[in-house]
């Protein structure tokens, strides 16, 4: 069986290399110690802290300028789900997210050889404007409507929620990755229910 390499490419310059690997392979994605970006805060609420198939999955919040003036940052958002009851890292999810378009973060996509085994996966970044201190941006989204996997895999999130993640209690945060460093909100508690689909889980 042949290998196959994936190369994420975040905009903002953050790298994940994920090593070859056969098909069925668990990966686990490679995670650099990364700053906190003091310039901003981003704050984040549910909805209903129970997350069915048949309702929306709402999350709103804010995110706030810090500085003493206007300011201009390209972020790249990300949810972030982590088991309540387990450590396991098969049992932690993510999802990057257009907070302001309740969309999958857009990404730019091409194959990096001539035979197609290595691809570069290029998100693009949202871009804020802020033209004084303490000013704030609203979102907000339905979980639904990203797209979802486990950190542990290797490849770039493309299931539904229900289709994604087992059913469990977990903590939700949202990551704002920016070139000067990362800006996390406090982690909201939500169970999320088992899918109607009849989709397989992995």
């Amino acid at each position: 069986m042949s290998k196959r390499r994936v190369l994420l490419y975040w905009c903002l310059g953050i790298t994940f290399i994920l090593a070859a690997h056969r098909i069925g392979e668990a990966q686990t994605k490679i995670e650099e110690h990364r700053e906190i970006n003091h310039n901003i805060r981003c704050t984040i609420q549910v909805q209903d802290r129970e997350w069915t198939p048949t309702a929306p999955a709402i999350v709103s919040g804010k995110v706030e300028n810090l500085t003493e003036g206007s300011l201009e940052v390209r972020v790249q958002p990300t949810l972030y789900l982590s088991s309540k009851t387990s450590s396991a890292e098969r049992d932690k999810y993510w999802a990057p997210v257009d907070l302001f378009r309740d969309a999958p973060l857009p990404a730019d996509t091409r194959p990096m050889d001539e035979k197609g085994e290595v691809v570069a996966i290029k998100a693009l970044p949202v871009e804020l404007t802020f033209n004084k201190k303490g000013e704030a941006t609203d979102f907000r989204i339905d979980a639904r409507h990203v797209l979802w996997e486990r950190e542990i895999s290797s490849v770039w999130p493309s299931r539904k929620l229900f289709a994604a993640v087992e059913p469990g209690s977990y903590d939700l945060r949202l990551v704002l990755e920016t070139k000067s460093g990362d800006s996390a909100s406090a982690s909201v508690a939500v169970v999320v229910g088992a899918s109607t689909a009849q989709e397989p889980r992995p």
